[in-house]
C-alpha cells in the first residue's frame, strides 16, 4: 500500500525545512535550482505556495525528495511545534 504523502502546509516553515535538509545532507537550494534549471523564485514560491499549480507541485515534490523527505519531514515537524509552543506561550494557542 503506499504511503500517503505528508500533509505540509507551505509557507516559512515548510521553506526553512528544505533548506535546513539541504545544509544538512551538504547540498544546497540554490545548487538544486541551478543544477535542476528551476529559476530560484520559482522554487520559493513552490514552497510558499504561491505557485499552486502542477508545475509548483512538481517543483515542491521535487525539492523534498532531493533534500531527503525524511530529513524535510523531521525538521519540518520540529519547527512547526518550536511555532506552536511560542503561540501558547503567548496564549495565542
Amino acid at each position: 500500500m503506499p504511503k500517503e504523502p505528508f500533509p505540509y502546509q507551505p509557507g516559512a516553515i515548510l521553506h526553512s525545512a528544505i533548506i535546513g535538509a539541504f545544509r544538512a545532507t551538504g547540498g544546497s537550494f540554490e545548487g538544486w535550482c541551478r543544477d535542476n534549471e528551476v529559476e530560484p523564485s520559482n522554487a520559493r514560491n513552490a514552497t510558499y505556495g504561491v505557485m499552486k499549480g502542477p508545475r509548483g507541485q512538481e517543483i515542491l515534490a521535487q525539492l523534498i525528495e532531493s533534500a531527503g523527505s525524511d530529513v524535510v519531514r523531521a525538521g519540518y515537524l520540529t519547527r512547526f511545534n518550536r511555532y506552536v509552543d511560542m503561540l501558547k506561550e503567548r496564549g495565542i494557542a
